[in-house]
């Protein structure tokens, strides 16, 4: 809010000049024109400064890139419990005797970016539907991909029963990396010192500007980003790299006696788009032996607003997170019908 108080502390040093100046002027229209025009601008940067101050301390809207200053605000709203190993979760204290425990593993899909309350994401609701004698846990940060999410798995401090991978069609990223396969989102940033400074202090200067990159140079940089992801899974190398990293996870989960069960998520902005690698992915699982819920065949058709948080934040919102949840529990208790149960479930109708 300092900022706010140089841009109005700017507009006292503005007047008082502009005042001896126009005071100096002989009475006519010149005078009044240079009058109207000052009480005008005066008016605009008073709104201006109102309306920036409400954002500043009001507005709060998760982005999916989180470049903005309201994503910064939802965050510090929302992003809670957080335990200490870093997850947004409660903290995992041990097992009580009978107990089963499902580890969800993931990224901000299974952590759950842009929901604002942590108990309405999959795996808070899948907890509160399998009921007493059931725990389930979150392990999963913004921007992981498999490698992380394997590395997660095996540093849990509790042994799970039921291991649920939410898996986002970015995974492959660090198996394109390894393969010399880049995946590029190059974001354009305010160039000059001045449009820097308004973006980086100012919400509703940081509000207009990313509202107008994503109508070009965002949406530019995401077409080609899933130009070329659509491209990684089909090229050998980075899919042989991948189906490494799967396999890791795959094999820890059996070493371990741990059921898994792989929630393929397509983009919910794009489900048809990315139906070729959710079923790439979910084949590979199948054929490991390994339960998958595919989301691809029920989300399509439907409206990406009927899914996603809001415009500017493509992740499941809570209706979606807890359609998941509904098909997780029924796989779990079906005990091996993982897929099949998700196959027969009925797409809800859009909202």
């Amino acid at each position: 809010m300092i900022h706010v108080l140089y841009a109005f502390a700017a507009l006292v040093a503005i007047n008082a000049p502009a005042m001896w100046g126009l005071a100096r002027l002989r009475p006519g229209r010149g005078r009044t024109a240079g009058m109207g025009a000052l009480v005008a601008l005066d008016a605009a940067v008073l709104v201006c400064l109102v309306i920036e101050i409400g954002m500043a301390l009001f507005f709060a809207q998760s982005d999916g890139f989180n470049l903005t200053m309201s994503s910064r605000n939802w965050f510090a709203r929302h992003w809670h419990p957080v335990n200490a190993l870093g997850y947004r979760d409660a903290e995992p204290g041990p097992k009580v005797p009978g107990e089963k425990l499902v580890l969800v593993v993931g990224d901000s899909f299974a952590a759950g970016h842009g929901i604002d309350r942590a108990e309405d994401r999959f795996g808070d609701v899948l907890a509160r539907d399998l009921g007493s004698g059931w725990r389930v846990a979150n392990a999963a940060q913004i921007g992981w991909d498999t490698v992380d999410e394997d590395q997660a798995l095996r540093a849990y401090p509790l042994a799970p029963d039921v291991v649920v991978l939410a898996y986002f069609v970015n995974d492959i990223y660090r198996a394109a990396q390894k393969a010399d396969f880049p995946l590029p989102f190059t974001i354009q940033f305010p160039r000059s010192a001045v449009a820097k400074y308004l973006v980086d202090h100012f919400a509703l200067a940081n509000f207009v500007y990313w509202r107008l990159a994503r109508m070009g140079n965002v949406d530019d940089a995401a077409k080609g980003f899933w130009d070329r992801l659509r491209a990684a899974y089909v090229d050998p190398a980075v899919w042989a790299a991948h189906e490494a990293e799967l396999d890791s996870l795959v094999d820890w989960c059996r070493e371990h006696r741990a059921r898994l069960i792989a929630l393929v998520i397509p983009s919910l902005a794009d489900v048809s788009g990315t139906a070729p690698m959710t079923a790439k992915v979910a084949a590979y699982f199948r054929q490991r032996g390994v339960e998958v819920v595919d989301l691809t065949p029920l989300l399509a058709g439907r409206a990406p607003s009927t899914l996603v948080v809001n415009g500017v934040d493509s992740h499941a919102n809570v209706a979606l997170n807890a359609e998941m949840a509904v098909l997780l529990r029924r796989a779990i208790l079906a005990g091996g019908g993982g897929e099949g149960a998700a196959a027969s479930a009925p797409p809800a109708a859009p909202r």
